[in-house]
């Protein structure tokens, strides 16, 4: 990174006679003479910012760097700083870190984003006893209304709000301002660090700029001060659209103090090594590879001095504690994330300045802003994770914010956005986001004399009452549930859709935490498999089989299980299990849409309506049942909005209606419970209809886990299409006779199993077997009706290649042989918006497929 400028360049009063003529040709260009005045000033400042250089460097890039005396720099000309005494290094190591965070960073290392450089260092360097400091372009000064103003943002005009706002708008964001960030609050910190990837999103216009970065806050939040570091494309203080370094500070909110870098007197250099608003190279791009950028602001508690720290050593400077009132002590809030400046914010159109990279939050590939590794330092001086964080996004359908932190070992946080530029998510872009541990909430507290407490903590609104402390219960519960499911990992596998699968040893599996199976021994096998009769007196399958999507990107050793991770958002929004089945009054009488098919005779019969679900199923009772199996049609129907869920699945059940026992298994779509809208295996159980126990997959402690081959709750492919190859899900459930566990076979693989202790009358037998589809919503029977589909969204009366279907439905009698039930009965609750249908054609000998779905609300179904 070496090489030297190769002239001496103009002496130093012949560059101020140059810009002189410069500013002047300027003036006439813009049929505007300047006044003589600002030339005066602008004289005045170049003197300022040059002042003593011991030598030169020019970049390749055309920046000038002048190597400067470190006693002789911009800072000094502070008032408050007349008679500082500079700090050369701070006094103690700030890297101290927690344990387990310096366990996480050192497995890490090796993967993690490579370190971005300072392109100017391949013209050489600055000398000992000097400092580099960027020449400012002549003419990027005199586009300011003031050179005062020159390097300071503009400041915010937005006046103080101080009610509850639950119609939120966007006048809860400064004017003129756009972010989308992490943050914490609600304790004292004294620093903030964090890996920001970089990389060179659009910039509009001139006067609009785009930033990345960490920064630590304190005061009224409309006169609030900072101190902030990150990168920056911003054409009005750096005069091109270049990627480059920057810190910033402000003691009023930039009303009048502060400024990016050394364009003002206030932030103290040490490094010779590093020069500020010098360009960064090289950049991240789509589908290469990453670089980063560490930053760290840190308090040395013994000078007071806000220092920064490049990378795990290089100490920039600090700010000293006198250009401050409240950071004179700690910060009250630690942000990561980014900014977006234009006066074209709010309304549209739309500014089109990108935030990252210019692309929605993408965990997956990470293809956008992106920050790791984010710490705190409190009181202790040590670096750790914070306690808590929250994410916030002025404008959410222009740049976005995601945490995900909830099932890896050291969280990432996404942001960014195209703006204006592109798509559907940008109409009416100036709403707020605010998500509290990924939980989106509405209602949010506004106070005008501190920061916002739509940011803290304890904005989340719980029933209205002692909010705070129940809020505070609910996140410790979260927290430790969550430390209990998301047991340690042998080995974890980041599928493509962005699950993350953990290879858990199979003794250490979330099932032994249930009080009934603390010292439960694992039935490794059944100790049988039914046989299975098809039509033809054959066992085959027919049709192609779904697989796991994660399964793409590697497997778990032998004596490990495989385990979605949960993320902290789906307790929040589920707690893992589904709504109780509350009955909507006796159903005394059958009603037009409450009918059943009895072996394709319609005849009115009982049967019991759960509030806020629709169903269609084919269903067979009377007997003793010890299995079930069918071929389940795999589709993805549209879900229309959390909490709602759609299933196509089997359920044993037993026990009294209202209060029933029962296995279940299948495929969902259920955005609310796995975070998107990908069709997924799922398993479920319950001892009292869904009430007070039971979960989905291995979000509570019953379910036992044998194979390796099998995720639970991981998503499946490929689906169905219309006129397109059908492919199943196979499915099986059955007793084991000898220990009464209920096992799950998933195509020719033994899952696991649901222990038979859980269960009071399931131990024995079940006495209801049902096959079909269910929609969970409010807006079921009801106008307007939900608009979630069921099946393939096509009604039943559509057939194969159109409508979802379960083919080959059996049952497990004593007689330990699979079979065709004597007899079926269809039901279906809304047989406008959700119909079912047991065909037959051809032989009379012929088995009959079940079909059912529908696409919800429709002319049918209002």
């Amino acid at each position: 990174m070496a090489g030297s400028f190769c002239s001496r360049g103009l002496p130093l009063e012949g560059m101020v006679i140059l810009l002189g003529i410069i500013i002047f040709g300027f003036g006439i260009g813009e049929c505007n003479l300047m006044p003589g005045k600002k030339i005066w000033e602008v004289r005045e400042k170049i003197k300022h910012l040059k002042s003593n250089t011991v030598s030169r460097l020019q970049r390749g890039d055309g920046d000038i760097i002048d190597c400067i005396d470190i006693y002789k720099q911009p800072a000094f000309d502070h008032p408050a700083l007349r008679n500082h005494t500079i700090q050369m290094a701070p006094s103690y190591d700030p890297n101290i870190e927690e344990t387990a965070t310096k366990a996480n960073r050192l497995q890490n290392q090796d993967s993690s984003m490579s370190l971005a450089s300072r392109l100017w260092q391949k013209s050489g360097s600055c000398p000992k006893g000097t400092i580099p400091v960027r020449r400012l372009p002549q003419k990027v000064p005199l586009k300011t209304n003031s050179l005062e103003d020159y390097g300071r943002k503009k400041p915010s005009s937005s006046p103080p709000l101080t009610r509850i706002n639950k119609d939120i708008s966007s006048n809860l964001q400064q004017s003129n301002r756009s972010v989308a960030i992490l943050l914490t609050e609600g304790y004292s910190y004294s620093g903030v660090k964090g890996d920001i990837k970089v990389w060179n999103p659009h910039v509009e216009s001139d006067d609009e700029y785009s930033t990345s970065q960490v920064s630590l806050k304190s005061g009224p939040y409309y006169d609030f001060e900072s101190v902030e570091a990150g990168w920056a494309v911003n054409p009005s203080v750096y005069g091109d659209r270049k990627t480059r370094l920057f810190v910033y500070w402000t003691a009023d909110a930039s009303k009048k103090t502060g400024c990016f870098d050394l364009t003002c007197p206030g932030f103290v250099q040490t490094s010779n090594e590093i020069a500020l608003g010098a360009a960064i190279y090289p950049l991240s791009v789509p589908s290469g590879l990453p670089y980063q950028i560490t930053l760290f602001i840190f308090k040395d508690p013994n000078t007071g001095n806000w220092w920064v720290q490049y990378g795990e050593k290089i100490n920039l400077g600090y700010w000293p504690p006198d250009l401050f009132a409240w950071l004179r002590g700690n910060a009250e809030t630690a942000e990561w994330g980014g900014e977006v400046y234009s006066s074209k914010l709010e309304h549209p159109p739309h500014t089109k300045t990108a935030m990252g990279n210019g692309q929605f939050p993408d965990y997956v590939s990470g293809n956008s802003g992106c920050i790791k590794r984010m710490r705190i330092r409190e009181n202790s001086l040590v670096l750790k994770f914070p306690e808590w964080v929250s994410t916030f996004s002025d404008e959410y359908r222009c740049y976005d914010a995601e945490y995900i932190g909830d099932y890896i070992e050291d969280p990432e946080f996404y942001y960014g956005g195209p703006a204006g530029e592109f798509g559907l998510k940008n109409v009416f872009c100036f709403q707020i986001s605010t998500s509290f541990l990924g939980s989106s909430y509405a209602s949010i507290y506004v106070s005008g004399d501190v920061f916002p407490r739509a940011l803290r903590k304890e904005s989340l609104f719980v029933n209205g009452v002692n909010g705070k402390t129940k809020a505070r219960k609910h996140r410790s519960e979260i927290s430790r549930r969550l430390k209990l499911l998301n047991k340690p990992a042998v080995k974890t596998i980041k599928s493509e859709d962005g699950d993350i699968i953990a290879c858990v040893d199979i003794y250490k599996q979330p099932a032994f935490d249930h009080p009934a199976l603390k010292n439960h021994t694992i039935q490794m096998q059944p100790s049988f498999i039914p046989s299975t009769e098809t039509p033809n007196g054959e066992r085959e399958n027919s049709r192609p089989v779904v697989s796991q999507l994660w399964k793409k990107r590697g497997s778990c050793p032998k004596g490990t299980i495989p385990i979605r991770r949960i993320r902290r958002r789906e307790l929040l929004r589920t707690n893992g299990r589904k709504s109780p089945e509350h009955l909507k009054g006796t159903n005394k009488t059958a009603t037009q849409d409450r009918f059943m098919h009895l072996n394709n005779t319609k005849g009115p019969m009982l049967y019991p309506t759960p509030e806020n679900r629709s169903t269609a199923i084919l269903l067979t009772y009377g007997y003793n049942y010890v299995g079930a199996s069918g071929e389940i049609n795999v589709w993805n129907p549209r879900v229309e909005r959390l909490p709602e869920f759609t299933t196509a699945q089997i359920w044993l059940k037993s026990g009294a209606v209202n209060n029933f026992e029962s296995v279940e298994a299948g495929w969902t779509v259920h955005p609310a419970e796995y975070s998107d809208a990908r069709t997924r295996f799922f398993v479920y159980w319950t001892v009292d209809g869904y009430k007070k126990t039971g979960c989905f997959d291995l979000t509570c402690y019953g379910f036992v886990q044998t194979s390796t081959e099998i995720a639970l709750g991981g998503a499946v492919e490929p689906g169905s299409s219309s006129f397109q190859q059908q492919y199943v899900l196979p499915i099986n459930i059955f007793m084991d006779p000898t220990t009464t566990n209920w096992w799950l076979v998933f195509h020719d693989i033994a899952v696991g199993y649901w222990p038979g202790s859980l269960f009071s009358s399931l131990k024995h037998s079940a006495t209801s077997v049902e096959w079909g589809g269910q929609v969970y919503s409010v807006n079921v029977r009801k106008t307007p009706h939900t608009k979630t589909a069921m099946g393939s969204g096509y009604e039943a009366e559509e057939l194969y290649g159109f409508a979802c279907f379960i083919g080959q439905p059996r049952i497990l009698d004593y007689s330990k042989s699979y079979k065709y039930p004597t007899f079926v009965a269809v039901w279906k609750d809304e047989y406008n918006c959700y119909s079912a249908v047991n065909y037959k054609a051809g032989k009379a000998n012929d088995e009959a497929t079940f079909f059912f779905g529908g696409p919800g609300q429709s002319y049918r179904c209002p």
